[in-house]
């Protein structure tokens, strides 16, 4: 069974983002320590090698648990930082985010093979310590090509946009063929590029300042940046989670149930045109 996604106009991705700070706003703390913590997994990796493969696998799981907080806040419930823990504790999902972890890090293997193999002679010249600076930078002005970034640049494109919604379409849309997950999420930012080149521009505009600002602001811009990617999520993929949601305990109702919800005020909002706002 095909996964339906709904299409919007680039106005869309600017409500999105909006519409992801008012959340955030709602709480913002819990939000930031969210987002630190899962930061700090991902150094885990960079720092102890040998927790490289428990980190990456255990980043899904935290970002559902992140998403399950946004969504808990658009029904008007408080959330606390233990919220997002509570996805390890679901059997029911674990094995889904599981094997998207298994994705995520064989295709950021490969990815690491072709960089490898595109920018060869650069990384050569990078491991070489006794080389004069100066004659460095002009076998490196030699042998950088920029049909090689660019060739890199698309195969990085096409795996974060493959695996931007996965998460979300494992956990709340019940999923469970991960092809068919990753190609939804190619299939949403092909449907909704210019919504989502939007968002891309603003988030990408307020990264920008960050690194001017020694990336201090990350603790702000990021959680807003994940909550509107989820609000911008719910828009597109919605009502088919509306059709098939499943039970799901957690807080005490059902995921269908929290779906249901956040659709109704979606809908509240704008019955008529597709504007992408699903307002907390």
């Amino acid at each position: 069974m095909s996964i339906e996604i709904k299409v919007y106009k680039a106005s869309a991705g600017a409500r999105w983002f909006k519409a992801g700070l008012d959340v955030f706003q709602t709480q913002p703390f819990i939000f930031m320590f969210m987002y630190l913590f899962i930061g700090i997994f991902g150094l885990i990796g960079l720092i102890a090698p040998v927790l490289k493969i428990p980190a990456a696998l255990a980043t899904p799981f935290l970002m559902a648990g992140l998403y399950g907080a946004a969504l808990r806040r658009q029904q008007g419930q408080k959330i606390a930082f233990a919220d997002i823990l509570n996805v390890f504790s679901q059997k029911r999902r674990r094995i889904g985010l599981f094997r998207v972890g298994l994705y995520q890090m064989g295709a950021a293997l490969l990815l690491g093979m072709l960089a490898s193999v595109l920018f060869a002679d650069v990384i050569e010249l990078m491991t070489q310590t006794d080389l004069d600076p100066q004659t460095a930078l002009q076998q490196l002005a030699q042998s950088f090509s920029f049909g090689s970034l660019a060739l890199f640049l698309i195969a990085v494109s096409i795996y974060l946009c493959a695996f931007a919604f996965a998460v979300p379409l494992v956990y709340f849309g019940r999923h469970t063929s991960i092809i068919e997950v990753m190609k939804a999420s190619l299939m949403a930012f092909y449907h909704n590029m210019a919504a989502l080149s939007v968002y891309g521009l603003i988030a990408g505009g307020l990264l920008l300042v960050c690194a001017f600002l020694s990336f201090i602001p990350l603790l702000v811009v990021m959680p807003i940046c994940y909550i509107s990617l989820f609000i911008a999520f719910q828009a597109m993929f919605m009502p088919q989670l509306h059709e098939n949601g499943q039970d799901d305990h957690q807080s005490g109702q059902s995921v269908k149930g929290q779906i249901s919800d956040a659709q109704h005020s979606a809908n509240e909002q704008d019955n008529t045109s597709s504007n992408g706002r699903f307002d907390a």
